[in-house]
This record gives C-alpha cells, structure tokens and sequence, in this order.
C-alpha cells in the first residue's frame, strides 16, 4: 500500500491483489484513499460512499485542495481528545465541545464556531480598511517624493545652468574690465613716455649748444690771437650768455610709476559671491490640486480653520457668525472624501465653536468661548474630555503634547487634563485669535486679523518679537490669519485682505511672499502643511488648495 501510493497507484486495486494495478486519477477525502476511474465509479455506487468527496489526483498541489482539507479537518476537544470541538470561546481563545462551555465556560460570552469566524471577519475587515488606508498614503507619499525627486533634478539643473551662466557673466565682465585697465595702462604709459621722449630730445638740443659754445670759447682762448679774441669775444660772450639763460626741465607733477590699486581679497571676495548670487529654495506656488466645501449663503457660512494630522486627512472649521448653532467641523481623506462631521456640542446654546488642533493622541482640540471650554474629540467624534479655560480663542499643541490656549486677554498653557502649568496677559483682539507652536522651539505665535501683526512668544511665554504693520507691501499685512512652520522654524502667514502667504524668518524678519493672488489666492483664512511638504490653504469661501513649493 505503502508502494501504491508512492508510485501514485489505484490503491484498492492493490487491495485486490491485481497486477499492474492503474495509476489512481481520483483521491477520496472521506476514505483518504486514492482510485482509479473505475473503482472510484464503484465508489460512489455503494450507499454510504454516495456522499464522498472525490477529487483529482492531479489537483491534489492546487489552492481548492488545501482549502478542502482545511473544511474538512476536524479539531477534538482537549477535555478528552474525542468529542469535536463546536463552539469558541473569545475570552479563553480556545474551541471547545458543547458539554464544555455548558461546565467550564459557562459564564463566557460562547459563540459557534461559525458565528465566531463571522465576527472575527468582521474585525479584519475593519483592521483590512486601516491598513488599505495606510497603504494608500504609502502609495501617496512615494508619489509626492517621486514628483519632489522630479522637482529636484529639474531644479538642480536649472541651478547649475544659471550658476554658469554667472559664470560666464562675470568671466566677461572681469576680462572687459581687463581690457579696459590694459588700455588705460597703454594710453597713459604712451602719453608719460612722449612727454619724458621730448623732455629729453629738448635737453639734449641745449646741451649740444651749451656744448659749443664752451668748445668754441676754449678753442678762441687756446688758438685765437690777440685780434681773434678781442674780435670774437663779444660774440662768445652772447652765445655763453643765451646758452646760460636755458632753464633745465622739470618732471611733471603727475609723471609717476602706474600700479594698480586692488580690494583686499575678503572684499573681493564678497563682492564675487554677490555677483555669483546664492542658492535658495524656489517657491513656485504650483496648483497640485483644490476642492469647494458646500457652505451656506444665507446665513452665511465661511472656513474658519485648517489643519492636517498625521494621516493627512484634512480638518476644516465651518464658522456662521449669525447662528452659530451650525458651526462644525469636517473632517475629510486625502481624496476630499468626507469621512465625518463634529457638530457643535453646545448648539442649543448657540455657543461660538471653533478652532482645531491635533493633539498626540491624534485626537481634535478645540474650543467653546461661551461656555468657557476646551473640548477634546477622537476622529470619529467620540468625547473624549472637556475642561475650564477663560474665554478660549484659539487652541495649538505644543512639542510636550500640552495645550496652549489663546484666551481674550490671556495666553495659558494646559495640561492635557486641563491643568494650568502657566499663564500671561496677551492683549485684547477684535476678533478671534489664531494661535500655532512653533514645535523647532515651541515657540507660541499668535493673530488677530483685527490686528495687523503678529507677536511670539518663547517657550516661557516671553514676548520675544512683532511682526508686520497695516500696509500692502514688504513686511506689511492687512487682517493676519493663520499660521504655520517649516521645519528651519520660519513662519508662513496669511494675509487675509492683501490675498497673500508671508515667509517669515525665525527672527521675524520678512523674506517673500510664497503666494497671491497670482497663484489663484482669493481671501485665505489658515494654512497648514501636510505629511507631504504641500501647503493647505482654507479660504473664506470655501475652497480648499494645496500648493507644491
């Protein structure tokens, strides 16, 4: 039997003692025995095999098989290894017989076997759906670093394409300054050497004569008679007397050795590096993508905030100044699917409901200034805590997970169960505050776009500087909104009225503007950066853009 089965044979033909039995081509499940075509036709013949299960030898390797044998295996109960098991038991994790559950787990929460496989199905579809999700910002971050790889080997040619083009630029300017200082040399070398030339053409001409006439004179003394001397000597004596009278040439005043006067080379230096320019990351404002929130025009419904967690699903605050019943949040994937709405808890009381932050839980924070309340939610809008705060504006999480809350004329900071761990006077707003932590330092920026400035605050809650005054240019700002961070700490601000973001240095010195209206910008009102390095900005009317810089 043994043999038969190796060599693949019909095994009840062995049984039968017959020669050369036939290669089996049919395995019965029930009987675990492997037939030829005519005994497994015999087979399923007799009354009690007539509900066998017989299948193809040569699928015995395949899926189907396994899947077959996996149905059919039967587990026995550990209590006396006979009696099936029937039934699952969730707490002790364990299949047991009926008799069992009825003595030892009695007080378990039991299933069937069947039902128990149904529930537990339902939970990894559950957990199926998490990390398809997850899976799905995978597929997303590698497609935002693909693009960013993209941008950087666009950028990184166009860098050195324009690094030597200065290059050249200054290689022409230095070699046409040159040009210049060779030709200047050559004019006023030429010039110096015609005038020294003449100079000395001209001595030479007066000493020729002076020579004469003291060649002349000795010869009359030497050679002359008495009537040559006293005959000549007044003509010598005018000749020595006009030759006298000759002044000996001076050098001109500016008649000097030329040199060249250069920079020390700290300065030239500089001065290159200036000329060369430096190297900066581009902000092109690009359009990635935008999506329109259905809001309502009477009463009218504008965004208030915007935000991103670390699924990059994007929050955005709903605000209705006339009944502020309907103000929420809502809550939407990276395909601007919405996956959740957060009423406003107190909407009875019409209560001013705003502002959105993430806290390290990944749960929302948020406020209520009439009620004076911070109130916390789990993503599915589950209540999680709530607790005093004086007339909360706005709310951000700092590096250490605690809340800082921007209050009317306050600046405090929270722990997560609403204890006070530090206060200061922050001054009064027209409206609203924004409020965001710098997480590089946790430094604490806050805004009031009826003020046109910002001021941070230290980790301590020292004001450390302003920035901004009411204007429309440079280092101007017209109704501040929201605000974010890079990674380097700068600040990225909105400017509401001006339709504009600011990047702002760590110091608060203004670098440029990273977008306006000629990016598409129409009244922004908060800004957030998502896991992808993208710039979310939520605007009054309700569109939502996200900008690639």
């Amino acid at each position: 039997m043994e043999q038969a089965k190796a060599d693949k044979k019909c095994e009840v033909c062995c049984l039968k003692n017959i020669r050369n039995p036939p290669p089996a081509t049919k395995r019965c499940l029930d009987c675990e025995e492997s037939m030829c075509g005519d005994c497994s036709s015999d087979h399923v013949l007799h009354k009690l095999n007539r509900d066998h299960k017989l299948f193809p030898v040569d699928q015995i390797d395949s899926e189907e098989y396994v899947t077959e044998l996996r149905a059919r295996q039967k587990i026995l109960c550990d209590h006396n290894k006979k009696d099936p098991v029937e039934i699952f038991c969730p707490m002790c994790k364990k299949f047991i017989c009926a008799p069992c559950m009825f003595l030892e787990h009695k007080d378990h929460d039991c299933l069937r076997i069947t039902a128990a496989a149904d529930k537990e199905k339902e939970n990894l579809q559950l957990r199926l759906k998490l990390i398809e999700k997850k899976s799905l910002l995978y597929d997303q971050f590698k497609t935002a670093a693909e693009v960013r790889k993209a941008s950087v080997e666009e950028g990184r040619k166009k860098a050195k394409s324009q690094v030597n083009k200065q290059l050249e630029l200054v290689i022409k300017m230095v070699r046409r300054r040159a040009d210049d200082l060779l030709q200047e040399i050559e004019i006023k070398s030429h010039a110096a050497l015609q005038t020294l030339n003449a100079l000395i053409a001209t001595v030479i001409t007066n000493q020729k004569q002076l020579d004469d006439a003291v060649d002349f004179s000795r010869k009359l003394i030497n050679l002359g008679n008495d009537i040559d001397v006293l005959q000549m000597a007044p003509a010598c004596e005018h000749r020595s007397e006009s030759v006298h009278t000759h002044d000996i040439p001076t050098f001109p005043i500016t008649m000097t050795q030329l040199q060249l006067i250069t920079k020390d080379m700290e300065e030239c230096g500089t001065n290159i590096n200036r000329c060369l320019g430096d190297v900066v990351p581009a902000a092109s404002g690009r359009l990635v993508t935008s999506f329109k929130v259905d809001l309502a025009e009477s009463p009218e419904e504008i965004i208030s905030h915007v935000t991103t967690d670390v699924s990059a699903d994007i929050l955005i605050g709903i605000w209705c100044q006339e009944d502020m019943s309907r103000n929420r949040i809502h809550i939407y994937d990276t395909t601007f699917v919405l996956q959740g709405t957060i009423p406003n808890p107190r909407a009875a009381e019409k209560g001013a409901f705003a502002g959105i932050a993430i806290d390290d839980d990944g749960n929302i924070v948020t406020r209520c200034q009439e009620s004076n309340e911070i109130i916390v939610y789990t993503k599915t809008g589950d209540h999680v805590r709530t607790f005093y705060s004086e007339s909360p504006e706005a709310v951000a999480v700092n590096s250490k997970g605690h809340y800082v809350v921007a209050g009317s004329n306050t600046l405090t900071v929270h722990h997560k169960d609403g204890k006070v761990l530090q206060t200061t006077p922050d001054p009064w707003g027209k409206y609203s505050k924004y409020i965001h932590c710098n997480v590089k330092d946790d430094d604490v920026i806050v805004t009031d776009p009826g003020d046109d400035h910002i001021r941070v605050y230290d980790s301590t809650l020292q004001l450390k500087y302003k920035y901004g005054y009411e204007g429309d240019v440079d280092g101007q700002v017209n109704g501040p909104g929201g605000t974010c961070c890079l990674d380097n700490g700068d600040i990225i601000l909105i400017d509401l009225n001006n339709h504009r973001l600011h990047l702002v240095s760590q110091n608060v010195k203004f670098k440029q503007f990273l977008l306006s209206e000629e990016n598409g910008l129409n009244w922004p009102r908060d800004v957030a950066i998502n896991r992808f390095g993208q710039i979310i900005v939520g605007e009054k009317t309700g569109e939502i853009k996200v900008f690639q810089l």
